[in-house]
């Protein structure tokens, strides 16, 4: 039985705990209570009482004589300091991406994080559809021969919306960055996954809405609406990686690879396979006896049928989580804080005064 707390009850909360009730539904062993509930708000207190939280507080260093593993899903600037308050107590710690505001904040996270011995997992989701396990298996075994190109990108729509109010999301100094740090921080995460490390970058941000309502004021948003990277990799391979909060009609996201002997599409709208393609333009496919590594296999076993989905957000939080839990007691592959450090270092980088850097 894990232990269970959770730091925050917004939104993407609501998905992690709508991902943990799935758990048992969709046939995994993982067994997790929900013992603690932190969050300033007293209706999102009153309504963790009503969802199975044993406790419920608003000073979030009580959850920590309760708990096993923390759950931070609170606004980006308040992650660092709930993150080293938890490794501090010898938690074990999941978090919400991005890490923290800047990479000075994540650079002090992984420091403390060296000297605990706990486990820690950023919630990049994504590695965690079935369709870009296959499509890492396929590129680490060279089955579509050697990669040239990519292009990743992830929309959304609902910001989109002149109506909708400024909220902390809108804020530099709450959120860090715009579609860059809510979107583009996944396909960032997505492009060193896949396919390894930056070796120069030119980026290119539009803020398209730059008032919102706040009450009857005005306020100005300072962060981006739609941002695009120009990516060079060590290992040669070029691409774009594209995020837009203002994307209607085009939801989702979708990453392209592009090999010397073919080519292969991952689209959340088809989660379960990513497309693969030959030379002459045939779609192959790949059984699940050619793709041998474990992370694909441990995917594959954990992540819903498509009878028991709820759609890829929760899905693929599901398998996250479930990853996350399993990790606490064997050998799981997993993105650590050590890799959100990384994110966050390019995306600092790109979002300098010259939108540019050669590593």
């Amino acid at each position: 039985m894990i232990k269970y707390g959770l730091s925050g009850l917004g939104g993407i909360a609501r998905i992690h705990l709508m991902a943990i009730k799935n758990m048992k539904l969709a046939g995994s062993d993982v067994d997790v209570e929900l013992e603690d509930l932190y969050s300033t708000s007293p209706l999102h207190r009153k309504e963790g009482a009503d969802l199975g939280f044993k406790h419920v507080t608003d000073r979030f260093e009580s959850i920590f004589n309760h708990v096993d593993v923390v759950d931070i899903c609170t606004p980006n600037f308040l992650h660092k300091d709930q993150i080293v308050k938890s490794l501090e107590a010898q938690k074990d710690v999941y978090c919400e991406k991005p890490l923290a505001m800047n990479s000075n904040e994540t650079s002090e996270i992984v420091k403390v994080l060296s000297s605990h011995r706990v486990k820690n997992q950023i919630a990049f989701m994504l590695r965690f559809i079935p369709a870009v396990a296959m499509a890492r298996s396929i590129v680490k075994q060279g089955m579509i021969g050697k990669v040239y190109a990519f292009r990743g990108e992830f929309f959304h729509s609902s910001y989109l919306d002149r109506s909708k109010p400024m909220s902390w999301r809108l804020e530099k100094s709450k959120s860090g960055g715009g579609s860059l740090v809510d979107l583009g921080s996944h396909i960032i995460d997505l492009t060193l996954f896949l396919l390894g490390d930056f070796e120069e970058v030119h980026s290119s941000f539009k803020t398209i809405i730059e008032k919102r309502k706040n009450g009857f004021e005005e306020k100005t948003v300072d962060v981006d609406d739609w941002a695009l990277l120009y990516v060079k990799l060590k290992s040669g391979p070029s691409g774009t990686l594209e995020a837009s909060r203002l994307a209607a009609g085009k939801e989702g996201m979708r990453f392209e690879i592009y090999a010397s002997n073919g080519t292969l599409f991952i689209d959340t709208n088809d989660p379960y396979r990513a497309k693969v393609f030959d030379e002459y333009s045939r779609m192959i496919y790949p059984s699940k006896e050619d793709l041998t590594d474990d992370f694909y296999r441990f995917v594959d076993q954990n992540y819903p049928s498509p009878k028991l989905s709820s759609g890829f957000m929760v899905d693929a939080h599901m398998t996250s989580l479930i990853a996350f839990f399993k990790s606490l007691k064997e050998n799981v592959m997993v993105p650590t804080f050590e890799d959100g450090h990384k994110v966050q270092v390019i995306m600092d980088k790109v979002y300098s005064s010259d939108k540019s850097f050669k590593g």
